[in-house]
């Protein structure tokens, strides 16, 4: 559903993986859900009506938003 033809090939995981954050992030519109949904599925992101009761989901979107709201000036370099 990516695009992904070879997924040991590190280019063609790095974009597919690309293209399925954004996908959940158009389909849940915000980033928290979109990074639970990448980390536990979709369907698990429905089912609990948010962040699934996970610890390795709530410490994954946790992390990731750390790090983003930590280095996000830095990206424009």
């Amino acid at each position: 559903d990516m695009g992904v033809d070879d997924p040991f090939e590190a280019e063609d995981n790095v974009q597919g993986g690309t293209r399925y954050l954004r996908a959940m992030y158009e389909r849940f519109g915000d980033w928290e859900h979109a990074l639970a949904a990448y980390n536990a599925g979709p369907g698990a992101v429905e089912r609990f009506g948010g962040i699934p009761p996970y610890a390795e989901t709530r410490q994954y979107v946790e992390r990731v938003l750390h790090y983003y709201r930590r280095y996000d000036g830095d990206f424009s370099r």
